[in-house]
């Protein structure tokens, strides 16, 4: 199964809106942290539950060639039924997953 990600402007522009927009991602729009939107051909599953979205932190490794702390992806055939506000409660939920430790760093918070 291919899963093929590309940037998505689409995404960027309505997670970058609502960074701007939301009381609860103050910490997020304060901060410098870099993330990119991508969109996906894949059709996600994990544990047999569809997965319409995830939020991965760039390991460092990696920076080179992703200029980015965080990407959100989107996983597009699972959400071609998707209105535009549920795609922007998807981003939204996506965002809440980037939290910062006592140091300021960031990482992935994981579901509550």
């Amino acid at each position: 199964m291919s899963d093929s990600r590309l940037i998505s402007e689409e995404y960027t522009e309505i997670g970058n809106k609502l960074i701007q927009m939301m009381p609860e991602l103050k910490e997020l729009k304060e901060s410098d942290v870099q993330i990119i939107f991508l969109a996906s051909d894949a059709e996600k599953k994990s544990g047999g539950k569809i997965i319409f979205g995830q939020c991965e932190k760039v390991a460092e490794k990696y920076k080179w060639g992703i200029p980015c702390d965080f990407t959100i992806t989107v996983f597009e055939p699972n959400v071609e039924e998707f209105s535009d506000k549920q795609i922007q409660i998807l981003l939204f939920h996506e965002l809440l997953h980037i939290g910062f430790n006592d140091k300021g760093d960031p990482y992935v918070r994981p579901h509550d």
